[in-house]
C-alpha cells in the first residue's frame, strides 16, 4: 500500500491525456486511434515512481517528470537523447531516465526543475546550474552556436558565479533564465524582440535574404532594478512577474497577446502589462477560434473570464491550445478545470462522452475526487500530478492491458479460497501470504509488487557517466563579440509566427 512519509516532499503519480502517437501528432491525415487518450490515465511506465515536478512546453511534442530522487524521466519526440533509429521518439512504455550522475555531477546533486522547448531540453540542478541539450542553431540554448547539442551541457552564462538559476522558460528560438537574485537573462534570436534587448537585429545579407543576429545570454537591462520572481515564454514572446505583482511583456505582439492594447512588437524593453491579483486568472490575445477572444476579436488587454470569476486559482498551465487551472473546493478537495478551442487529441481530458475542445472553462469530470497538485500542458498532450487516494486507484492505466501471469509468481498456484493481489504497474499476481513479509489482507489503495517498488525507488540512479567530449562531440561555431550571423532555415524568409 502506498503511504506518504512526512519527511518527503509533496509527490504524486503521473496521469496523461491527449495524443501519444508522437510521430504523427500535428500532421495532416493523422488517424485517431488508441493512442489518443480522451481522459487522464495513469501512465503505467511511471506509475511506481514518486514524482515531484512535471515538465512540458506549449511547443514541445514530448513531456517529462522529476522524481523525489531528482531523476528526470521523458517520453515523446525528443530533440536529444531519443533513439536516432526511431527519429528521436521515446515510447510511453520505456521512458528515458536522466540522472545528474549521467552528466558527471557528484553524489547528492539532483535535478530540481527545468523547461522543455520545441527543440531544446533544459534541466536545473540542485546547485543552481542549468544544463541544456537539443537544437542550438540560433544560440537558444545559451551555449556556443552549433547545429545540435546531443547531450546535456552546462550553460556558463554571464551571471555571477554565486548566482543560482531557479527557472528557465523557452520559446521556439529563444530562452529566458531567472536567477535567485531576481535577474533575467535571455539567449537566442531576437527576431520579434523577444530578448528585450532593444533591437530585432534584422539585416539583409547575400541574395537579399533576411538574417538576424543571435546572442549568448545578456542581462535583461530594463528589468535590472526589479526583482523578478517568475518568467514565462510563448513561441515568440516573453513575460515576467516581479515581487510586487506587476507583469512585464515583450516580444511578438500578434493578436495583442502581450496585453498592451495593440499588435506592435515590443523589443525595446519590457513594458508593464498588468498588475496581477492573487488567485485571479487573466488572459490576453487570441485564445479561441470563434467569437470574442478569437483572431477577429482578440483580447487586447488582460481580462478575466466570467466563468472563473468565483474561482481561487492555485495552479495554472497552458498547452498548445489548451488552458488549465486548479481551484480548491470545500473539504480540502481540488477541482481541475480546462478549456481550449482546437484541441484534437483529447488533451483537455474531458472524456469520451464530451467534446474534445471547449470555448468555456469546464470541470474535468474524470478527475473528480482526485487531488491534482500540478498540471503541465504540452503541444498535443497534458500531464497531471495526483496524490494517491481511492479515486485515483479507480482510474484506468495506460496501456490498459499488459501481459501477466495467471498464477501467483511465488507459489505458481491460483487457489480459489486465496485471492490474488495484482501489482498496479505490471499486473503480476501474488498471494498476500506468499509475500515477504506476508500480508494478512488485501491492502487498500495502490499496491506495487516488490520488484516494481524497488525499481521505482531506484529508477535511473545507476546511470553511468556520459563523457560528452569523448562519446558525442559536437561542432561549435565561435561566437564573435557575443554575436554571430544566423540565417533562418527556410531560405532566409521570416518564419511564420504563431
Amino acid at each position: 500500500m502506498t503511504t506518504t512519509d512526512s519527511t518527503e516532499p509533496v509527490w504524486g503519480r503521473v496521469l496523461i491525456a491527449g495524443g501519444l502517437d508522437w510521430a504523427t501528432n500535428g500532421t495532416k491525415g493523422r488517424r485517431q486511434d488508441d493512442l489518443d487518450l480522451s481522459q487522464p490515465h495513469i501512465l503505467r511506465s511511471l506509475s511506481h515512481v514518486k514524482v515531484t515536478k512535471l515538465l512540458a512546453g506549449c511547443g514541445a511534442n514530448y513531456v517529462g517528470a522529476i522524481d523525489i530522487n531528482g531523476v528526470a524521466h521523458f517520453i515523446g519526440k525528443m530533440p536529444a537523447y531519443g533513439p536516432s533509429a526511431n527519429k528521436g521518439i521515446v515510447s510511453y512504455d520505456t521512458p528515458v531516465h536522466i540522472s545528474t550522475k549521467s552528466v558527471g555531477l557528484p553524489a547528492g546533486t539532483t535535478w530540481v526543475g527545468g523547461g522543455l522547448g520545441r527543440a531544446g531540453i533544459f534541466l536545473i540542478d540542485s546547485k543552481g546550474d542549468v544544463w541544456a541539450a537539443g537544437n542550438n542553431v540560433v544560440g537558444q540554448l545559451g551555449l556556443p552556436l552549433s547545429p545540435d547539442v546531443p547531450r546535456l551541457t552546462k550553460v556558463k552564462g554571464p551571471w555571477a558565479r554565486s548566482a543560482k538559476i531557479i527557472q528557465v522558460a523557452t520559446g521556439n528560438t529563444f530562452t529566458l533564465f531567472l536567477t535567485d537574485a531576481g535577474q533575467v537573462y535571455a539567449a537566442g534570436s531576437s527576431e520579434h524582440g523577444q530578448l528585450g534587448n532593444g533591437s530585432t537585429s534584422e539585416r539583409i545579407v547575400k541574395g537579399n535574404k533576411l538574417a538576424w543576429d543571435v546572442q549568448t545570454p545578456p542581462l535583461q537591462a530594463a528589468l535590472e532594478d526589479k526583482k523578478i520572481v517568475q518568467i514565462a515564454a510563448g513561441s515568440q514572446h516573453s513575460l515576467a512577474l516581479d515581487d510586487y505583482g506587476n507583469v512585464y511583456a515583450w516580444g511578438y505582439a500578434g493578436y495583442a497577446r502581450l496585453g498592451l492594447g495593440d499588435q506592435k512588437d515590443q523589443g525595446s524593453a519590457p513594458v508593464k502589462s498588468t498588475a496581477a491579483r492573487p488567485g485571479m486568472f487573466n488572459i490576453a490575445g487570441k485564445w479561441k477560434i470563434t467569437g470574442d477572444g478569437s483572431s477577429g476579436s482578440p483580447y487586447t488587454t488582460f481580462k478575466q473570464l466570467d466563468e472563473l470569476g468565483g474561482c481561487k486559482v492555485t495552479k495554472t498551465a497552458v498547452g498548445g491550445c489548451t488552458h488549465f487551472i486548479t481551484t480548491p473546493l470545500f473539504g480540502g478537495k481540488t477541482q481541475s478545470i480546462g478549456w481550449g478551442q482546437g484541441a484534437l487529441y483529447g488533451e483537455l481530458g474531458f472524456g469520451p462522452n464530451i467534446g474534445k475542445s471547449s470555448t468555456k472553462p469546464q470541470a474535468i469530470q474524470p478527475l473528480e475526487g482526485i487531488d491534482v497538485v500540478d498540471i503541465a500542458g504540452g503541444l498535443f498532450c497534458t500531464l497531471f500530478l495526483a496524490r494517491p487516494n481511492d479515486a485515483l486507484s479507480e482510474l484506468d492505466r495506460f496501456p490498459v492491458q499488459v501481459e501477466s501471469a495467471t498464477d501467483c509468481l511465488v507459489c505458481h498456484k491460483d487457489l480459489p479460497d486465496d485471492p490474488l493481489l495484482e501489482c498496479e504497474r505490471c499486473d503480476e499476481p501474488y498471494h498476500p501470504g506468499c509475500l515477504d513479509p506476508p500480508l494478512a489482507d488485501i491492502p487498500e489503495g495502490q499496491w506495487f509488487c516488490p520488484k516494481c517498488e524497488k525499481e521505482g525507488n531506484e529508477l535511473g540512479l545507476n546511470d553511468e557517466y556520459f563523457d560528452e567530449e569523448e562519446d558525442a562531440p559536437y561542432e561549435e561555431v565561435p561566437v564573435v563579440k557575443r554575436r554571430a550571423e544566423s540565417e533562418t532555415q527556410n531560405g532566409g524568409k521570416k518564419p511564420r509566427s504563431e
